[in-house]
């Protein structure tokens, strides 16, 4: 697999950046682009779409980018892999999720991936305010298997929580999701997903929810919970909630969280990142502070030791964590970066979607969720 990074501020710098590697030689047929919304992915799709690439596009809310050429983490850039890939090792498609639900489409999605390839790999990104992360990897999964091979994340808006953006070449979607499927006899595809956040505060019992819109908690509207409990102000929401989301309770001690992602102020309600079930004991959660990011290192290093081998990291990290660690974010990218050598890029999301240590796919929030691709 051949693959040239680059990082820019700019529409222009973009495409000068392109034409300056294919001038070079490299001769891509596939490009991973995360660009921030205050960039015009109009321009950009209109540069590509004549080219023959297929592009596997998002909108962020910050991105980044290690390589050989520097370190970057920017807000208001863009970030770009172009890819020389084997043809007929991989197809990309976009998916329109008008008047569907999450769960529906999801199983479109599953089931195009299950015929392109008999065994697939998955990277999905999805339109981060109008798609309920879990229904979507429920329902690829209820289509394409449960164990499928799935990494990726919903899309940001430099953290405005308006509108957020999936595209292709071609189209560019506010609610929709972009599937790039590999075929795995021709990549090796793995990754963790880690955390870190920790518990606080007493269990409280989900009372009243409805997919990821919950409207109240131990029978009190969801949105004075969260603003008596965090002491805070209406405008303080929903960004704030992304910092202290809903810890659910599993089989313990399995857990996973949620995070706010918008607020209907009418009916007092949160809208969450993915699904909290009617019933489900949470509790709050925080950031411990800089003890994730040994937490991070620690689980990097176990992975390392089972896949020492790669072409290309794509980190899908939550946009919390940024917000909780601030420049010591680039301590967590540092260690991924260091410990291959190789090309890392990502960006912050409004939630992620991965395996972890082989397991089955799920969805999360405040996750720092790793993917390797190597060629066979």
């Amino acid at each position: 697999m051949q693959v040239k990074t680059f990082s820019t501020n700019s529409v222009k710098g973009f495409q000068q950046s392109w034409d300056q590697n294919t001038e070079n030689g490299l001769h891509p047929n596939a490009a991973i682009i995360f660009s921030s919304v205050e960039l015009d992915l109009a321009e950009i799709i209109s540069f590509l779409g004549p080219k023959g690439v297929r592009v596997f596009g998002s909108s962020s809310c910050g991105e980044f980018l290690y390589d050989d050429e520097g370190k970057t983490i920017s807000e208001g850039g863009l970030v770009c892999s172009m890819l020389e890939l084997k043809p007929g090792t991989f197809d990309l498609k976009l998916f329109n999720g008008k008047g569907l639900t999450s769960f529906e489409l999801g199983k479109s999605a599953g089931a195009w991936a299950a015929k392109t390839y008999k065994e697939p790999a998955i990277l999905v990104v999805a339109s981060g305010l109008t798609i309920d992360g879990e229904q979507l990897v429920r329902g690829i999964q209820d289509t394409a298997g449960r164990e499928i091979t799935m990494y990726g994340g919903l899309a940001g808006d430099d953290a405005h929580f308006k509108e957020t953006f999936v595209f292709t070449e071609a189209f560019s979607e506010s609610n929709g999701a972009v599937l790039l499927v590999l075929d795995k006899s021709a990549y090796d595809v793995q990754g963790i997903a880690t955390s870190g956040w920790v518990s606080i505060g007493a269990d409280k019992i989900i009372t009243s929810a409805e997919g990821n819109v919950v409207y109240t908690i131990d029978n009190q509207p969801a949105l004075d919970v969260y603003k008596n409990y965090l002491n805070v102000n209406d405008e303080d929401l929903p960004e704030i909630g992304v910092e202290y989301p809903l810890l659910i309770r599993k089989n313990d001690p399995d857990f996973i969280l949620r995070a706010v992602l918008n607020v209907d102020r009418e009916k007092k309600a949160l809208i969450f990142a993915g699904t909290v079930p009617n019933g489900a004991v949470v509790t709050f959660s925080s950031s411990p502070g800089f003890e994730i990011v040994e937490y991070t290192r620690k689980k990097v290093d176990e992975f390392y030791e089972y896949n020492s081998g790669t072409d290309l990291l794509i980190l899908f990290s939550c946009m919390a964590r940024h917000n909780a660690l601030g420049p010591t974010i680039s301590e967590e990218m540092e260690e991924a970066w260091m410990k291959w050598k190789k090309p890392l890029m990502g960006f912050f999301t409004y939630g992620e979607i991965g395996n972890n240590y082989r397991s089955s796919c799920d969805f999360y929030n405040q996750t720092f969720t790793l993917v390797s691709l190597k060629e066979r």
